[in-house]
């Protein structure tokens, strides 16, 4: 009886397990083993594919683009945390705007930009429609990313240590050397976040890379696997070389951490409130809060307004796909459900039974959260394109291929929540007579009810602007509003796709307001961290 009671008790382990890995696992194997199978045919070899100039391009610009994010991240995280200055909030709300913002609209914004009278034939418009245009946006992209992974180290570099480099160094350029080197294991994370993070973007390259031209390995997997006949031999092996660069990058954050690293936090660490930030920092500081906001947020935004409120002159001009709006909502609530509806069992299992099973399925989450979505599309297009499992075309795949990807974030977003709930109160419920099913709605319902209100939304909206899974995955004739949007810029409909990009943005708003509202209707208690009201 022991040893059937254990087995049951496996049982639904066993069951997520599987399930993880026949989502992620199993497509994304087949397809990278696609080019060693015998039989394949079709597509370039493995040096002709290395010799090709998308990935000399990719690399190039990846590496240009993370180091002007990276100076300027840790820059502006000096800021933050080594300087008061009034200014700080607004630059954070302004990092948080330009990450939320899907890359393929801030490039419209930009393309738009250049289409006016007075911008349209300048220099300025020869350097953005160029490889530099491109750099330009990844770096914006990334900066984000850089500020969060320097704050720490500047945060934990103490006093003391400036005081020290103070007495026993003369020269004011090696202090600044010795401090900045103390900054080399988060400098080398951020590379590598920033670094894997644009040679994985499939946004800007199918916008203005695709506009100009421009040879990116993202886009070029896309191209093999839309065009006729499709090559998913030379896919798979431009795949690899995503794969294999994300490693390389991997491989310089650990041996930066390894040998640079070191403790900064210890017992007798002075905790010094941070100067006021002197005349010239401030009107750097300033001067950097106007570039940021109006180079990622004024120009773009604006310009998509005004696009948007402009009338369409041409009669040929294509019309907006409003239908895609409701695709779109679609396929995004039911994701964002069933990803929060697949996290929330796999949470509340590791919290009660931690061993393998948690260390297994943060292993593969933590591997599919570092492929691209362009891999990850091809994959399943692959996979379940077959006469054994004929999905592929099917809204169905479209909504499995999106839960893969929102799972892994929601697993790490929703870790904590319910970490900080005690399995006491369950237990305690459980012991009363209180039923399973009231001790959900009842006990812990109402105490996770605004962090999987959150998680919801994240993953909604995340799915709603997804672009490359979308591009390769979506059925024929109900194309999602990413598709729609980059349809619209490709062909130069900017007017059309300002609309539809607002009226998009519009409904994310919308269904997440009447989320909210429906939970609070529905919850038997009020949400977690809410002050209580009148019983009566």
């Amino acid at each position: 009886m022991t040893v059937v009671r254990a087995f049951t008790r496996s049982l639904p382990g066993m069951f997520l397990l599987q399930l993880f890995a026949g989502l992620t696992l199993y497509p994304v194997i087949r397809f990278l083993l696609l080019p060693f199978l015998s039989g394949s045919s079709g597509g370039l070899s493995f040096a002709g594919v290395l010799s090709a100039d998308a990935l000399t391009n990719s690399v190039r610009i990846a590496l240009e683009s993370t180091l002007w994010a990276l100076a300027a991240g840790i820059a502006i995280a000096f800021v933050f945390e080594r300087r008061r200055w009034a200014g700080s909030h607004l630059t954070m709300l302004v990092l948080w705007l330009i990450f939320i913002t899907p890359s393929y609209l801030m490039t419209t914004g930009w393309q738009i930009f250049f289409t006016l009278p007075a911008f349209a034939h300048g220099w300025l418009a020869g350097v953005f429609f160029s490889e530099a245009g491109v750099v330009f946006l990844l770096g914006l992209k990334g900066l984000p990313f850089a500020v969060l992974a320097a704050r720490n180290s500047w945060r934990v570099i103490g006093a003391e240590l400036g005081d020290a480099a103070s007495l026993h160094i003369k020269s004011a350029l090696r202090r600044r050397a010795t401090l900045l080197q103390l900054l080399l294991p988060s400098a080398a994370s951020a590379f590598a976040i920033v670094f894997v993070e644009n040679i994985q973007e499939f946004g800007i390259p199918a916008t203005l890379g695709a506009q100009i031209h421009l040879p990116i390995v993202t886009y070029a997997i896309y191209e093999r696997l839309a065009t006729t006949p499709v090559d998913f031999r030379g896919a798979a092996l431009l795949s690899w070389q995503l794969v294999g660069l994300a490693v390389l990058a991997a491989l310089v954050q650990l041996h930066f951490s390894g040998r640079y690293s070191g403790a900064l936090v210890h017992g007798r660490r002075r905790v010094v409130p941070p100067p006021s930030c002197s005349v010239v920092e401030r009107m750097l500081a300033c001067l950097g809060l106007l570039l940021l906001a109006g180079l990622g947020v004024a120009v773009p935004g604006a310009n998509i307004v005004i696009a948007a409120l402009s009338p369409v002159r041409d009669l040929a001009a294509r019309p907006v796909p409003w239908d895609s709006l409701v695709y779109s909502t679609l396929y995004a609530v039911l994701a964002a459900l069933a990803a929060v509806s697949i996290a929330a069992p796999v949470l509340l299992r590791q919290r009660a039974r931690a061993g393998r099973f948690t260390h297994l399925l943060n292993a593969i989450s933590l591997a599919n959260m570092a492929l691209p979505g362009v891999v990850l599309g091809a994959a399943y297009l692959i996979a379940f394109n077959s006469d054994a499992l004929p999905l592929y075309g099917t809204p169905l795949l479209l909504v499995i291929a999106y839960v893969a990807v929102q799972v892994p974030m929601l697993l790490r977003f929703l870790q904590t929540p319910i970490e900080h709930i005690h399995p006491n109160l369950s237990e305690a419920a459980r012991l009363h007579g209180v039923a399973w099913s009231a001790r959900v709605l009842d006990v812990e319902g109402p105490l996770l009810a605004r962090p999987f209100v959150w998680g919801w939304m994240m993953a909604f909206a995340q799915v709603f602007f997804e672009l490359p899974i979308s591009e390769l995955l979506y059925p024929a004739g109900r194309p999602p509003v990413g598709v729609a949007l980059v349809w619209l810029n490709q062909s130069l409909h900017y007017a059309q796709e300002a609309r539809l990009a607002l009226a998009a943005i519009a409904v994310t708003f919308v269904v997440a307001g009447l989320i909210t509202w429906a939970v609070r209707l529905a919850a038997p208690l009020q949400l977690a961290g809410e002050p209580a009201g009148n019983p009566a």
